[in-house]
């Protein structure tokens, strides 16, 4: 495979937004360039210009090309920004590539796959995107579609209809999904970073099974784990990543509460309040005994893992698959996550009556009260913490297996031909 020419396609990209999928693919394609292939990055950006359709950068040695949507190129039912994917479709087919790897659609077009027609395509879904226009199966009002599936017409209709304010809604959502399954029809693979959200694809009608695999994604590399020092009668917790409601951070601060009036709780929050949420995060976490350490790396934060008890990740998203939770499993750090998603399953808590050989709880989602009941159970009971230690994996998922396994299917998607038609 080497010399191979790959262009990802992606929604934004570093330095200008980092989340978990731009993290992701930064280091994908570092361990890709080390294998011989030839990557190139084209992404979207969060910002809009009129006159300047799109501009050249590298980040960590690789060709990065950036293309802005107009002021008028709008996110909606009907996303097909005109100028940005003719822009895309320009910028791929210059550098001929012999694959392109889609990670997603936002901020590029919802056709930018028809426009790219014939060339060999795989897209990796690291969300819903692709049957929900709010992108996580997750209503407003706070209803789990993902749940419920497959979701009717008339419940996108619904839950669209407070913020569209454009005529025949019905027939735009309808469209839509015809739209993307043309899109997928054109995939030679359909890649899910978990088995949970393969499986979610599938019954939500968004890919078929026959196309789609479960490829877990994995970390770059894991730090040496540190021997874990106890502090008999203090349970120190920590979360990381992005601190907001959506990953659930109100709802730690909401059970430490009372807990902390018994002392013996602590919390360690590594990463940095999401824009407008750092006021009302650090005013809900004012008295109590609360840590902001700011931005981390995973070696900072494997230094400090040692004095560290219980990671808590009660994230209100679908979580696709949580590379944070695979960095607590790398630092040897114990878990508590929400019931929603890919993370129960990751720590086997799905269908268990118990925790017996798990390292990690599952606690309702949106459940203060759940988590805080957890929590004050494994400060009376230690021993139970300490045998959720034990349970941990050897060692978290890789993303250097991620990568060779990637490589096998790029080889199969260029073997299948000029391209899967829809």
């Amino acid at each position: 495979m080497k010399g191979l020419r790959v262009v990802h396609l992606v929604h934004d990209y570093p330095p200008e937004f980092t989340g978990g999928t731009e993290r992701y693919l930064s280091d994908l394609v570092a361990l890709q360039k080390e294998a011989g292939l030839q990557v190139s990055i084209i992404c979207g950006s969060e910002l809009r210009d009129d006159a300047v359709a799109a501009v050249d950068a590298t980040w960590r040695g690789v060709e990065v090309r950036r293309v802005f949507r107009r002021h008028d190129e709008l996110f909606g039912v009907e996303f097909l920004p005109r100028r940005t994917m003719g822009e895309v479709t320009r910028e791929v087919r210059a550098r001929a590539p012999d694959l392109v790897h889609l990670h997603h659609w936002l901020n590029l077009g919802d056709e930018v796959l028809a426009a790219l027609a014939p060339l060999p395509a795989v897209a990796s879904f690291h969300d819903a995107y692709a049957g929900c226009p709010r992108v996580f199966f997750l209503r407003p009002d706070g209803f789990f579609c993902g749940g419920a599936l497959p979701v009717p017409v008339e419940r996108c209709v619904e839950c669209l209809e407070p913020d569209d304010g454009l005529p025949r809604l019905r027939e735009r959502v309808v469209a839509r999904r015809e739209r993307f399954e043309r899109e997928i029809g054109r995939l030679a693979a359909a890649l899910a970073p978990s088995e949970y959200h393969a499986d979610l694809l599938v019954r939500a009608g968004v890919v078929p099974r026959e196309k789609v695999r479960a490829l877990p994604l994995g970390i770059a590399r894991a730090p040496q784990r540190a021997v874990h020092k106890s502090n008999p009668g203090k349970l120190r917790l920590v979360t990381f990543g992005h601190l907001s409601r959506l990953k659930g951070l109100d709802l730690v601060l909401e059970a430490m509460r009372p807990l902390a009036a018994r002392g013996g709780i602590e919390l360690h929050c590594y990463g940095s309040p999401l824009g407008k949420e750092t006021a009302p995060l650090r005013a809900a976490a004012a008295g109590l005994p609360v840590t902001w350490h700011g931005d981390y790396d995973l070696d900072a934060l494997a230094l400090a893992a040692a004095e560290l008890d219980l990671a808590l990740f009660p994230s209100r998203a679908h979580e696709t698959y949580s590379l944070v939770l695979e960095e607590a499993i790398a630092l040897g750090l114990p878990v508590i996550v929400s019931d929603r998603g890919a993370p129960p399953r990751r720590i086997g808590a799905v269908g268990r009556d118990d925790s017996s050989g798990s390292f990690g709880r599952a606690v309702a989602v949106e459940d203060s009260s759940a988590l805080r009941a957890t929590l004050a159970e494994l400060m009376d009971h230690p021993e139970r913490l300490d045998a959720m230690r034990r349970a941990l994996p050897a060692a978290p998922h890789l993303l250097a297996d991620h990568e060779r396994a990637l490589r096998e299917i790029y080889a199969e998607a260029i073997a299948s031909g000029p391209g899967a038609r829809a």
